[in-house]
């Protein structure tokens, strides 16, 4: 397959930001750009999200599991999970099967 050269304006600070967290992250702009572009092709979508967690983000989460445990939340065992993940499936199978029968 043969390659092309592409240029994008962006601004510098914007461009200097995202190369920061690309290099955390192991990766290159020109990879990234290349990664995004093979998903968007593979999905029809713009569905690429990466993400670095920071300690903030982490403790709000910590936090709001607390609220919840202490407002009575306690959670979910697997096999309710299981069950909500079998019910979810089984309901896009009938709507699939619904709409080859129209």
């Amino acid at each position: 397959m043969a390659s092309i050269n592409m240029s994008i304006r962006t601004d510098s600070e914007l461009k200097a930001q995202a190369e920061e967290i690309l290099s955390q992250l192991g990766m290159s702009m020109n990879g990234t750009i290349n990664m995004f572009l093979h998903q968007i092709v593979r999905d029809k979508a713009v569905p690429l999200s990466l993400s670095l967690s920071t300690p903030e983000t982490l403790y709000a989460d910590l936090m709001k599991a607390r609220q919840e445990r202490e407002n009575g939340y306690l959670g979910r065992t697997g096999r309710q999970v299981l069950s909500d993940m079998d019910r979810l499936i089984e309901a896009v199978e009938a709507d699939a099967n619904e709409k080859e029968a129209v």
